[in-house]
């Protein structure tokens, strides 16, 4: 009987090292697909949101045209803070 008992013990044993075996190589392909979808996510999000490919390829903002007949010129505002609240 003892000896039924010690081939049993071997025999869980070896069943629970495959369990963990098997369960190492599922834990790790599951990431390893968890990764790579949220990867593609991430990628397509950001080429759908105009911030990818799109961005790259645009030109650098030029500067506005003035109308004809006027050109763009700065101008000092010499109004105080306290005379720029809203009329009444």
């Amino acid at each position: 009987m003892a000896m039924e008992w010690a081939r049993l013990q071997m025999e869980i044993d070896r069943q629970l090292a495959w369990m963990l075996f098997w369960s190492l190589i599922a834990t790790l392909i599951s990431a390893w697909v968890a990764y790579e979808l949220l990867k593609a996510a991430i990628k397509n999000g950001i080429n759908a949101s105009n911030l990818g490919d799109r961005r790259r390829s645009m030109q650098a903002a030029q500067p506005p045209v003035a109308p004809a007949g006027y050109r763009w010129v700065l101008v000092k505002d010499d109004k105080p803070g306290a005379d720029m609240r809203p009329e009444r």
